[in-house]
């Protein structure tokens, strides 16, 4: 865990952590309503929603992705901003794998879902981090606490 994060910020409880935690669950449920509810309205009525509605998971799973992962590791605003760029390559490279894949479809539209989700993604974490800025107290030292320099 030492590249990504410290045992002590690992188990350190932060208000940026809990807006991360706030974000992903309020993604979550936006995500499933789209899923469950607008989907089926769309494909219903055909309404013409430029391909939103089939791609809505992808668009809404890399938000939740980033935000569980940001709060699960208690990111740093440069860790958060290197994570969520990551995460969004590897759902663009599944993608791609699908052909392979067992019953696997490619489709353009979750791709341009899953970027345009990175995007919103990295918006709010643009936002989180300019409400609540780092301090220096958050910040992870390379020394151990509570030696002396010798």
């Amino acid at each position: 865990m030492g590249w990504l994060t410290t045992p002590q910020r690992f188990l350190k409880p932060g208000r940026v952590r809990v807006v991360f935690l706030c974000v992903a669950i309020l993604a979550f449920f936006v995500t499933e309503f789209g899923r469950f509810v607008y989907r089926p309205y769309v494909r219903r009525h055909g309404v013409v929603d430029f391909g939103l509605a089939d791609s809505i998971g992808n668009l809404g799973g890399i938000v939740v992705q980033i935000f569980i992962t940001l709060a699960a590791v208690n990111a740093t605003k440069k860790q958060s901003f290197c994570i969520a760029p990551l995460l969004a390559v590897g759902y663009v490279a599944y993608e791609f794998l699908q052909p392979f894949l067992p019953k696997g479809v490619f489709d353009w539209k979750d791709v341009y879902g899953t970027l345009l989700g990175l995007c919103f993604s990295l918006a709010v974490l643009w936002a989180i981090w300019r409400q609540f800025p780092e301090t220096a107290d958050e910040f992870d030292s390379c020394k151990t606490r509570g030696r002396p320099a010798v």
